[in-house]
């Protein structure tokens, strides 16, 4: 721009120095060269540069409403039938999760930032795109023709979408609510209760599940009527989202898309690890699972509570306690343990009728995390189904320790 000005000025000045002859072709060459440097102007800021400002590819304007199969259920280690019939009954008729701002007022000023990490973790459940490094660039592979797919659990549905392969999906559980596009495929009920009528009515070629699908009898009737099985199993490390994919990819015939994901996910889980591991005096958190009817555990070590609270750089109190596994909930516990904050799941919360309700369990109000109201709620899928949003909900969690850790400390 400066050289083009530069002639201008030239241009002028010898304009009024040559005889009248010449002023009219002084001035076409300087309209001439005028033009070129518009266009020099124009070639600079792009051929976009007074296009329309895109919209954002996310749903974010549209969050999904809360489902009351938004959960993940953990496999406690006492398999007794009034357990598993409680389980039935919260995956059939459980409540909406609600935000926790909608469940309690704030009775103390650190329930402020409790409160807004809650209501942050149902946002990023409803609004956090999956992943689609397996769907950029030009297509990997395909499903076979013909594919029609069942899933009976919400982590194998997340990964059937995360994969691009939606289409070809005919049947999900209950706790399948994530995306929700998955509103509109045909709800087969708890994972644990199949009808096997209501299964070969949609004609599957593969159905995918955990350890959790069942009763028995119902996998080997669909065997038996020619349909293919895949049970996943139901993995507590942090590895479990990408063995989880690749499985499914193996499956399908898609390992190169299924690798392309499961490589995205395990970068995406190095960088929040990695952020996460230099937290200095860590916060101690105690993860409690409720359901109605009375059913109240601790989660200790070996559950996936364990792997997700250290990943995200806090201590699991439980397992410092030496509590394995899922036991109950005794004020004994809670006192061995005294965490400074609980981390419960939305459909526990709602179950035993909101956070203030929480207080009024014996022993839960007698430890750090009781007498300061600390406490995170998270969707279950979210927080426990260990699919590909782990990374994200790992980045949650941190935030959410952090935030109480400031308050803790003084900070």
């Amino acid at each position: 721009m400066r050289q083009c000005a530069g002639v201008m000025a030239c241009l002028r000045w010898r304009v009024c120095a040559l005889a009248p002859a010449l002023l009219a072709l002084a001035l076409l060459a300087a309209a001439m060269l005028s033009a070129a440097c518009t266009e020099d102007r124009r070639t600079a800021e792009g051929p976009d540069a007074a296009a329309a400002p895109t919209e954002r590819a996310t749903d974010d304007s549209q969050p999904a409403a809360p489902s009351e199969q938004e959960q993940s259920e953990p496999q406690p280690n006492q398999q007794a039938s009034t357990a598993a019939s409680v389980q039935a009954v919260e995956q059939s008729t459980g409540p909406s999760p609600q935000s926790s701002s909608q469940q309690a007022a704030p009775e103390a000023p650190q329930q402020a930032a409790q409160q807004a990490a809650q209501q942050a973790a149902q946002q990023t459940e409803q609004s956090a795109p999956l992943t689609q490094s397996a769907q950029s660039g030009p297509p990997l592979e395909s499903a076979p023709e013909g594919t029609r797919l069942i899933t009976l659990f919400g982590d194998v549905t997340e990964i059937i979408y995360a994969l691009g392969l939606e289409e070809y999906l005919v049947g999900r559980d209950a706790s399948s609510v994530y995306p929700p596009q998955t509103e509109a495929v045909p709800n087969l009920g708890f994972a644990g209760a199949l009808n096997v009528e209501a299964i070969l009515e949609l004609n599957p070629s593969l159905v995918i599940g955990t350890p959790m699908a069942g009763p028995p009898g119902v996998l080997a009737q669909l065997q038996a009527a020619g349909v293919e099985l895949l049970i996943i199993d139901d993995f507590n490390s942090l590895d479990a989202p990408m063995i989880k994919i690749r499985a499914i990819g193996d499956a399908l015939g898609i390992p190169q898309r299924a690798e392309a994901l499961a490589l995205d996910v395990e970068q995406r889980m190095a960088q929040v690890t990695a952020s996460a591991a230099d937290v200095e005096q860590p916060v101690r958190a105690l993860m409690l699972y409720l359901r109605r009817g009375g059913l109240q555990l601790v989660s200790g070590e070996g559950n996936k509570s364990q792997t997700i609270i250290e990943a995200a750089g806090g201590v699991d109190v439980a397992t410092a306690a030496g509590i394995v596994g899922w036991q109950p909930l005794t004020p004994e516990a809670l006192v061995a343990a005294d965490p400074e904050v609980y981390l419960v799941m939305d459909l526990g919360v709602g179950a035993i009728g909101g956070l203030d309700a929480l207080w009024d369990i014996p022993g839960v109000a007698e430890t750090q995390a009781g007498r300061g109201r600390y406490v995170i709620s998270m969707p279950d899928l979210y927080l426990l189904g260990f699919g590909p949003r782990l990374p994200e909900a790992i980045a949650d969690l941190a935030a959410y320790f952090q935030s109480i850790q400031g308050e803790l400390r003084g900070e």
